[in-house]
């Protein structure tokens, strides 16, 4: 990967939808040169997908929260309890953590009600520490 790659990479990380031609301008070679290289970072798996940013507000979404659980069960029970809670639409995000804690779920909700609900529910799990989010 050379400076070039690192700069496309730069301007896509900015804008996915970015024309290959706007960064080819930017860059100083042509579209086609700029998807091959892309094409390249993608075999690659340096690239490894395109994300769409949504305004989760406009939604609907009032409530964002870090969650944290621990698990007594061993690391079987966590692992399984990771997958299951990925498969949950309130979860945005559900990583295997370091230190007291187990898991560590960034969670989307309607509300402080749907939180609650929300807590409820994943309580088989193990105990949580909730930290709601007030500014992004």
């Amino acid at each position: 990967m050379d400076a070039l790659d690192k700069k496309i990479l730069e301007m896509l990380q900015n804008n996915a939808r970015e024309s290959f031609a706007t960064i080819g301008k930017e860059v100083g070679l042509s579209a086609p040169a700029i998807g091959k290289r892309v094409r390249h970072m993608e075999d690659e798996g340096i690239i490894e997908g395109y994300a769409l940013k949504v305004n989760h507000e406009k939604l609907g979404i009032e409530t964002k929260a870090y969650i944290t659980l621990i698990m007594t069960q061993g690391p079987k029970a966590t692992a399984d309890a990771q997958e299951k809670l990925r498969a949950m639409p309130e979860v945005q995000s559900c990583d295997r953590i370091t230190g007291d804690h187990c898991l560590s779920i960034l969670g989307y909700f309607k509300n402080n009600k749907h939180l609650v609900s929300f807590l409820e529910n994943i309580y088989v799990y193990g105990s949580s520490k909730t930290s709601i989010i007030l500014e992004v």
